[in-house]
């Protein structure tokens, strides 16, 4: 006769999972360039709104990930809101370097 042990396993740890500053990176280009392209395929999106999304995402990050790198990318991302009224600051590389092109196509 065998006795069944009715005690559940002790459960593990509920913590997510350290993300990486490499994953941070990415997911802040990617997140940047949808920002840079989103206002081309629809003219009336509002930059507040695209600026709220890209810094949910950076506090996210915040959490879970760099919190260093992801503190002073929103610092960054906040100051370039604030002086330049850009969404994020891979949106505003990416329009000032495609002014850049244009002025040199010239």
């Amino acid at each position: 006769m065998s006795v069944v042990p009715f005690k559940r396993p002790a459960a593990p740890d509920a913590q997510p999972r350290r993300r990486s500053v490499a994953e941070f990176a990415t997911a802040m280009a990617g997140v940047g360039l949808a920002l840079f392209l989103l206002p081309s395929l629809w003219s009336g999106v509002p930059q507040n709104l695209l600026a709220v999304v890209h810094l949910l995402v950076a506090v996210v990050y915040f959490q879970q990930g760099p919190r260093i790198v992801a503190g002073l990318w929103i610092a960054l991302s906040l100051v370039l809101l604030v002086l330049t009224g850009a969404p994020s600051p891979v949106s505003y590389a990416l329009a000032v370097a495609v002014g850049y092109a244009d002025l040199a196509l010239r």
